[in-house]
């Protein structure tokens, strides 16, 4: 930046400097041309008055202009007045303009034939003043650059320091992540802006992929903790029915359907934990508009195929639209109807309620069963959590999902008693904003 800066400015100042030498050479040109003009109007003054090198007035021309009028015929000079060097300036070489030296003194000379007879007559001015404007215009030129040089240094120093110091900060909060992983966060940065962007979104990202990791993790511990039990049951059956190949047909069928059972066990949970991990990572497309009402029955038609003794009994509006995502919504809402049927008494009956009041859509199932006691209440939303006295199957997962997707749609999950003795779970979600409009 420095260098290109003094380059920049050291090539104007050459142009400036080069055009004004170039116009004083130019106004000197034009001053001996109207000077040759105007000798040659006296030239027959002159040649009668012959070589007379004096300062003395020759038609009003030469009075301390630092100029030289000669006529030259052949080599030698036949007439002259002005100011006369020394040494003697030599002849020239040929007609037209051109510059000579002489003791260190710099002219310029315009020469032109004078007659017929071949003399020649020469117009001379010191250009001395000339030389040194141009000199003292390069030395200004180079004391320019260098100043420039040296201010720009400064500034880009002082510049690169505030950009460089905030980035420092932030590679050293990288190292340090690095080495220690993702229990150090990146420092925060306010300024410069663009240096304040760029933390912000390193730091979503660093978010992001911790989020990401953890999840993964998670998955990975749990599918590797639960899937250990039924995997091992399953392969103890199947060694039975391998070493027992005799094995009577009453016998064989109760093993075939523990396995079936076991495979069911093993789908659902990784099912299950599939899920939670996509909502940990926030691995969701873009929100929706959905209609609770519609999903919730089309939810309770198929719970009544799968659960065929249970009686679902279902209260909703015609409509209840929120924002988010249908597949979430209708896995939570799976589970908090199967939940109901597992756990409610059996051949019981289940009761789904949706209400719509002060911007929430609060969907509410209760069932006929034991219920949970209070103190277990909260601890049943966490993963892999069953009742003490429960004889239901499943994976613990149910509730822990339906939790999941309450937050992940700004909503609650809240588990109470119902009327009847059994569990009341209830899921409130924000209305979309139009939905609550309409119910205001």
């Amino acid at each position: 930046m420095t260098v290109l800066v003094t380059a920049v400015v050291a090539l104007a100042g050459l142009v400036i400097v080069t055009r004004i030498d170039h116009r004083d050479h130019a106004d000197i040109d034009r001053q001996l041309a109207s000077r040759a003009l105007k000798v040659h109007q006296d030239a027959d003054k002159l040649l009668d008055q012959g070589d007379h090198p004096g300062g003395d007035d020759y038609g009003g021309l030469l009075a301390g202009s630092q100029s030289l009028v000669r006529i030259i015929f052949g080599e030698h000079v036949i007439a002259q007045r002005g100011e006369t060097p020394a040494p003697p300036l030599p002849l020239p070489s040929h007609d037209g303009y051109a510059t000579l030296t002489t003791g260190g003194q710099t002219w310029r000379s315009l020469t032109q034939p004078l007659n017929t007879s071949g003399d020649r007559l020469e117009v001379l001015q010191n250009i001395e003043a000339v030389q040194q404007r141009l000199a003292d215009n390069t030395s200004l030129v180079a004391v320019v650059s260098l100043t420039a040089a040296l201010l720009t240094a400064g500034g880009v120093w002082w510049i690169t320091h505030l950009i460089l110091q905030p980035l420092q900060r932030l590679r050293a909060g990288a190292t340090t992540i690095r080495s220690t992983g993702f229990d150090q966060y990146l420092p925060v940065i306010d300024r410069p802006r663009e240096v304040a962007d760029l933390s912000q979104a390193l730091a979503d990202m660093l978010d992001q992929l911790h989020t990401s990791t953890e999840s993964t993790r998670r998955f990975t511990a749990d599918a590797g903790h639960e899937l250990r039990t039924p995997l091992t049951a399953l392969g103890m059956t199947i060694e039975i029915l391998q070493r027992n190949p005799s094995l009577p047909a009453e016998r064989r069928a109760q093993a075939l359907e523990a396995m079936a059972n076991e495979h069911h066990r093993i789908t659902s949970l990784l099912t299950g934990l599939q899920a939670l991990a996509r909502g940990d990572a926030h691995a969701l497309p873009d929100p929706t508009p959905i209609d609770l009402a519609e999903l919730l029955a089309q939810a309770a038609s198929h719970a009544r195929h799968r659960h065929p003794g249970t009686d679902y009994r279902l209260d909703a509006p015609p409509h209840a639209l929120v924002q988010g995502w249908s597949t979430g919504l209708r896995l939570a809402l799976d589970n908090l109807l199967d939940n109901a049927a597992l756990h409610g008494r059996p051949c019981g009956t289940v009761h789904t309620h949706l209400t719509l009041d002060r911007g929430l859509a609060t969907v509410t199932v209760t069932d006929d069963g034991p219920g949970i006691p209070p103190e277990q209440r909260q601890a049943m939303k966490e993963r892999f959590t069953r009742g003490l006295n429960t004889r239901s199957p499943g994976s613990g997962l149910g509730l822990a999902l339906v939790d999941q997707q309450a937050r992940l749609h700004h909503g609650t999950l809240h588990l109470g008693q119902a009327p009847e003795g059994g569990l009341q779970a209830t899921l409130s979600i924000p209305l979309a904003r139009q939905e609550t409009a309409w119910n205001l």
